[in-house]
């Protein structure tokens, strides 16, 4: 069996993080947070399979799709918001960047032709906007924060205690330390804990007594490989739709 979640609705569950772990949300970060996907909702309206028949995810995507996807993200959401444009752009090519290595031949010229236009683009933004101080800040946040939805959507419950993630608290003057996570009673623990006390409630999350509740679409499918691109699409059609439900916590006192 293979579980599918749509990149769009696991950037949604990212934005749900972004706006738990903020007293004051920054609405750019937000909209990064939850938008910084957008660009695959043409290619998820048609997803494709592999060589091996098995269903294309974000990593296995053929550079060239992928890096044009990457640019349709960043251009939707920066003709809203520049800045929450810019962070999108940044998060897209340091992921690009940390996988460079393991690139070669024409996937590599490609990945290096973007990062190219990124690196230019990223600095007439960065001037237009005024050289904005906290964009390093909030790409971390954005980054931890959408490695944790990574995590859940693509991690059975029981293999994420042991697990860190990236630094994803806000600023303070402690030092900044990786998030360990650990999984006590089909919850979710992180250490340290990055969502307060009940900062929203709503659809999208609901939080009380520190604990955070989020949900995420999902489709089970009982294949994991499919003859043919519109095999995979019909199955993916019928497939009901789940919630992938979480609990997430702070450690015991």
């Amino acid at each position: 069996m293979i579980l599918v979640v749509a990149q769009p609705d696991h950037a949604r569950l990212a934005g749900v993080f972004a706006r738990a772990g903020h007293q004051k949300p920054n609405p750019s970060l937000l909209a990064a947070a939850h938008h910084h996907d957008d660009g695959w909702l043409t290619w998820e309206a048609a997803p494709t399979i592999d060589e091996r028949g098995r269903p294309h995810d974000f990593l296995t995507v053929p550079m060239d799709e992928r890096v044009a996807i990457y640019r349709r993200g960043i251009d939707l959401v920066a003709g809203a918001d520049p800045y929450a444009g810019l962070l999108t752009s940044m998060h897209f090519s340091r992921l690009l960047a940390e996988g460079l290595g393991s690139l070669e031949g024409a996937p590599r010229r490609v990945a290096e032709a973007f990062l190219a236009g990124q690196v230019a683009w990223e600095v007439r933004t960065r001037r237009e906007l005024g050289e904005p101080s906290g964009a390093e800040a909030d790409y971390l946040l954005l980054r931890g924060f959408d490695f944790l939805s990574l995590l859940l959507c693509m991690r059975p419950l029981e293999e994420l205690a042991g697990t860190t993630l990236p630094p994803i608290h806000e600023r303070s003057e402690e030092p900044a330390r990786p998030t360990a996570i650990d999984v006590v009673d089909g919850r979710v623990v992180l250490d340290p804990y990055p969502f307060g006390p009940a900062k929203h409630t709503g659809p999208e999350g609901s939080t009380g007594n520190e604990a955070l509740d989020v949900a995420v679409e999902a489709r089970l499918l009982p294949a994991t490989t499919f003859d043919s691109d519109q095999a995979y699409r019909s199955a993916l059609a019928a497939a009901p739709v789940e919630e992938l439900r979480f609990t997430l916590t702070p450690p015991a006192r």
